[in-house]
């Protein structure tokens, strides 16, 4: 008589070691398949019988770790129920695998995680009204989305009331149910008909405690009480101390009357003050505020003020060498090219004439102050073409071409616009914005020799 070999079967995403032992940081399991050949990420997929890497999921991204030491499990994905490892390198099905999880990045990841569910916890309590609509961690921050935005009362209340919560080092547990809650994802089916719950208590004790340390009065009531009560497949601290500590930071105002507020918990709020404290350190120099962060704002105040002062003074003085530029031009343009004024009235030129002008450490405001002094001294006459043009010769900048001739300021931009990286256009004032000044020279000359041509 034949009997089959049983078939050994994945345990189910809700039933990981990773999710109820997460403080594991060690396992050995077997693999039960691997792919013939990677994946368009260059990963192989491996299913293991079990896991202590957790698969990507409920806004926690996966763990990162090894199989046997050397290889490298780069993501772990949730498909229904199973788990799927990517790895940098395929695996023999049927042998044992050591896997070793990077305790640094889960540890985070349980700080934040249970953080979260504490921190939507307190803003849905009535007197702050705030359901928590999604929620999601990078690499620095993580965010809650709320029904409404809090006052900044309320966050700092809440911060207060959050660290008192983990000084008070209430538990987390896990536990089951078959009710199905109607936040999971429709792929996601409860092994053996039940799905996993994660609890914050409030310990009433513990509470007692801190307010009657003598206990002097009679307790009515002690143990533990409910703070919250959510679905999750996460990996969750086993006590609100593991969070160390939590951080809120801003909001954002998104989709009508949503808020995204953003906080770190645990090492991430450690860093974030680290980075903080060496930019104030930092900036101590170059703001020459020795005195402190208390003169920052001050300092910068000043310095804005002492800025604003400068741009100001400077374009009063552009303005005076505008005016210098075109009173020469008027002495040097009255000396070669007169105007005759014919017997109907009208003026024009004794013969073409260009002028050509360029700064290196100017802008189209200083371009626009000199053609407006052009227009004031009625110099823009007859046959005369004025060529304007500012910036460094590497970074380009603006051109003004402006004249009385339209056919005569469109043939030199066209000729112009082959020599120099640059694009524009309009009648009577052609203006455009170069790449940069190689061939300006050479547009000189091309526009002389169209000018006198």
């Amino acid at each position: 008589m034949h009997t089959d070999a049983p078939t050994t079967t994945q345990v189910p995403v809700g039933l990981l070691t990773c999710q109820h032992t997460p403080y594991l940081r060690q396992f050995n399991t077997t693999v039960l398949s691997c792919s013939k050949k990677p994946n368009k990420q260059k990963l192989y997929e491996v299913q293991l019988q079990d896991t202590i890497l957790f698969p990507e999921g409920g806004g926690q991204p996966c763990d990162y770790g090894t199989i046997n030491e050397s290889i490298e499990v780069k993501n772990v994905q949730r498909v229904g129920t199973s788990h799927i490892h990517h790895t940098t390198t395929p695996i023999e099905e049927g042998i044992e695998a050591r896997l070793e999880v990077d305790w640094k990045r889960r540890f985070d990841h349980m700080q934040q995680h249970s953080g979260q569910h504490l921190v939507s916890a307190l803003f849905e309590q009535p007197e702050y009204g705030c359901d928590t609509l999604a929620w999601g961690m990078n690499a620095t921050r993580c965010h809650v989305e709320l029904s409404k935005s809090p006052t900044p009362e309320q966050v700092q209340e809440v911060e207060d009331r959050l660290n008192l919560y983990i000084r008070r080092n209430y538990p987390i547990h896990v536990t089951f149910t078959d009710e199905r809650p109607a936040t999971l994802p429709n792929d996601y089916v409860g092994p053996n008909g039940v799905f996993r719950i994660v609890e914050i208590m409030q310990d009433l004790d513990a509470i007692a405690a801190e307010e009657d340390p003598l206990n002097l009065i009679p307790k009515e009531k002690g143990g533990l009480v409910r703070l919250d009560y959510n679905p999750c497949c996460g990996t969750h601290v086993k006590s609100l101390k593991d969070l160390q500590c939590i951080k809120l930071l801003h909001q954002e105002k998104i989709r009508g009357n949503n808020s995204r507020l953003y906080f770190v918990v645990g090492q991430r709020a450690l860093d974030l003050l680290q980075e903080t404290y060496q930019v104030i350190k930092d900036l101590a120099p170059v703001l020459s505020a020795p005195g402190g962060p208390e003169t920052y704002v001050d300092k910068v105040i000043k310095t804005q003020k002492a800025g604003r002062d400068a741009v100001k003074q400077v374009k009063n003085l552009l303005k005076e060498v505008a005016a210098y530029q075109v009173r020469d031009w008027v002495a040097e343009l009255k000396e070669k090219n007169p105007i005759t004024t014919l017997e109907d009235g009208k003026s024009t030129a004794s013969a073409p004439y260009l002028i050509k002008y360029h700064r290196d450490d100017v802008d189209m405001d200083f371009l626009g102050v000199i053609t407006a002094l052009l227009t004031d001294n009625d110099v823009i006459q007859g046959q005369r073409i004025f060529m304007l043009s500012a910036g460094e010769k590497k970074e380009g900048g603006p051109m003004i071409i402006i004249g009385q001739s339209d056919e005569a300021i469109k043939k030199i931009a066209t000729e112009v616009s082959k020599l120099i990286d640059i694009k524009g256009g309009g009648k009577g004032r052609w203006q455009g914005k170069a790449k940069s000044w190689q061939g300006l020279d050479s547009a000189w000359l091309a526009a002389e020799a169209l000018v006198h041509a």
